[in-house]
């Protein structure tokens, strides 16, 4: 495991969905689609940590080194890449 968390950000042409690329193992699954947080909070232990920790996010992709966010439209994505970036240290450090 890296001694750091890392989240590259790639912005997409739909301004509520972002994938943020970590350089840690996200899942060991191909893909987990998480269409509501009412699905993430019952998902994988990531998508759990990642939709009780951070408010906005509507829907979350998991790949095993993306996550696909889309977000509600009243936070920014700043708020919510930070939010994720800590989680994600926390979470892995």
């Amino acid at each position: 495991m890296s001694e750091y968390v890392t989240v590259e950000v790639e912005y997409t042409n739909n301004p509520t969905v972002a994938d943020l690329f970590v350089n840690q193992i996200l899942t060991h699954e191909d893909e987990e689609v998480y269409s509501s947080p009412q699905e993430g909070e019952v998902g994988s232990p990531v998508a759990q940590m990642l939709f009780t920790a951070v408010d906005g996010i509507l829907q979350l992709t998991i790949t095993e080194d993306c996550l696909t966010i889309t977000r509600a439209d009243d936070y920014t994505w700043e708020m919510i890449i930070d939010e994720v970036r800590d989680a994600l240290r926390d979470w892995y450090l």
